[in-house]
């Protein structure tokens, strides 16, 4: 990274913004026409329609198929148990993808990446629709899954590069809802597919098609470049600017562009791009930094009981209770409403919150762990919906039961998500989409390994002790945000005394 002149971990605002009286959380932005902070609200908001849509397409195409996993193996004369290759390798490659889309996006730019891998993954869906064997099946969705998870490192950034501080909850709940969204709508859709004997399982990669090429017309058509990093430069911007393919808007020096190393060879030039090799290079001292570490566990334990449980969900309805597949599928409104909630208290309150503070800050932004107060909230909420699922499903209560079980695990998980990318959002701002490499390659490992176990532990130990066991797991992971409320200065103080990456950075650096 490039040294940055002021180590201090929060962020002064300029003379010219003082002066001004600009808005503490109106962030830093220029007067390049090109600087995605100064462009419409009407501009913003289909960048943020056209990247949530994407977002959906990604969690929509795990889970989908769920609803058939019983079906599918037994058409390709496969095994049971292989049934959970078909979401756990999507779930691993979801992931595992994610330490490639970022540094190409640095080097090639965001709007191309989300472009290519949208069409590309279309593509590998059709093969999907069309497998003759288990495998290719699985081969085809795995590989789909990859590319479709590029919005998932990437749109926090985006959020960070277009919305000002004090609108970025309001957006990364957008973002979050549509996420959880998919999982939710995802076995819904799947269940009526499935079920419907003109159609059958395979129109659930059909679906997939249909949304991600519709994904990438949307892409093309109303987002621009997102990445900036500043230009002196500034030349007016022109209409085909939005159709262009560059690296940063605005066409200035790419956002990472340094690589030191020994003196190196004209062949080592030629077979490895320095510059890509520098945005490769830049991810890995973020696994040392303790911020990013706890906030990793967190929400790979939030991530891995939602998973879990949407799941379960999926197959206990109709194995428990004797729902038919469609009623089965109908369950999953609780999820999306509790979801769909969620941006009540992660979008409009979270931002009335920060602007409440950033009012009283005197032209100083609030810290970022005042953001985290809000997780009180979440925490015993989602404790209680993932107990109340497991121990109603086990002991037949009333249907509606284990649905507000998972209504209020739905509204935790989304509203975790959005509160803790708002945060790490403040604390790496230039830097969000390297964070979230690291952040997600490791939490969709770990839902992907206990994929494995939801079928054979339902089976041997019920219900109630897994879920039981996974409330537990959601409760420990929530005293790790109380750390960082309670450490997290004291951790970016020491992180930036030990990490040149981990320094004060700002919207429009480069790297």
């Amino acid at each position: 990274m490039s040294k940055l002149e002021n180590s201090e971990v929060f962020v002064e605002y300029s003379q010219e913004q003082k002066e001004n009286g600009g808005d503490p959380g109106a962030g830093n932005s220029t007067a390049d026409p090109h600087d995605p902070l100064t462009w419409s609200s009407t501009r913003k908001l289909a960048i943020l329609t056209s990247v949530s849509v994407y977002m959906f397409v990604g969690t929509f195409s795990m889970i989908v198929i769920g609803p058939a996993l019983q079906i599918v193996p037994r058409e390709f004369h496969s095994a049971f148990s292989a049934s959970t290759y078909l979401i756990g390798g999507p779930l691993l490659a979801y992931g595992v993808a994610s330490f490639l889309w970022v540094p190409l996006a640095n080097r090639y730019g965001a709007r191309l990446i989300f472009t290519t891998t949208s069409i590309v993954g279309a593509c590998l869906s059709i093969w999907g629709a069309r497998a003759t064997s288990f495998g290719s099946l699985v081969a085809a969705r795995t590989l789909a899954t990859g590319l479709f998870a590029s919005p998932e490192t990437l749109a926090p950034q985006m959020i960070g590069d277009v919305f000002a501080p004090k609108d970025r909850a309001k957006a990364m709940t957008v973002i979050a809802i549509m996420q959880a969204v998919g999982f939710s709508v995802g076995p819904l859709a799947g269940s009526f597919i499935v079920q419907n004997s003109s159609l059958g399982w395979r129109w659930t990669e059909w679906i997939i098609v249909i949304l991600a090429f519709s994904s990438a017309a949307m892409i093309l058509l109303l987002m621009p470049e997102t990445q900036y990093t500043n230009n002196p430069d500034r030349r007016p911007r022109r209409r085909i600017d939005d159709f262009r393919f560059w690296p940063v808007s605005g066409g200035g020096k790419r956002k990472v562009h340094r690589y030191r190393q020994a003196r190196r060879s004209r062949r080592q030039e030629l077979i490895i791009c320095p510059s890509l090799r520098a945005a490769f290079a830049v991810i890995f001292p973020y696994f040392f930094h303790p911020i990013v570490i706890t906030s990793m566990v967190f929400f790979s334990i939030c991530l891995m009981v939602a998973n879990y449980t949407m799941t379960t969900q999926s197959l206990s309805y109709q194995i428990e209770y004797g729902f038919s597949l469609g009623d089965s599928g109908l369950t999953f409104f609780a999820p999306m409403v509790g979801s769909l909630l969620a941006i009540i208290l992660c979008g409009v309150l979270a931002d009335h919150y920060f602007q409440r503070l950033a009012r009283k800050s005197q032209g100083k932004p609030p810290k970022p762990e005042r953001r985290l107060p809000l997780f009180a909230l979440t925490g015993p909420v989602g404790v209680a919906g993932t107990i109340l699922f497991g121990v109603c499903t086990q002991n037949q209560c009333h249907w509606f039961a284990p649905l507000f079980g998972t209504f209020l695990l739905l509204f935790s998980f989304t509203s975790a998500a959005s509160i803790l990318f708002a945060y790490l959002l403040d604390v790496y701002e230039a830097r969000m989409d390297t964070v979230m490499v690291v952040f997600n390659g490791v939490k969709n490992i770990a839902t992907f390994a206990i994929s494995y176990a939801i079928i054979p532990w339902n089976t041997s130990a019920g219900y109630s002790i897994p879920f039981i066991v996974l409330g537990l797991l959601l409760l420990a992971g929530h005293l790790l945000v109380g750390l960082i409320y309670w450490k997290g200065e004291a951790m970016r103080h020491w992180t930036a005394t030990k990490f040149e990456s981990g320094k004060e950075t700002h919207h429009g650096d480069a790297f």
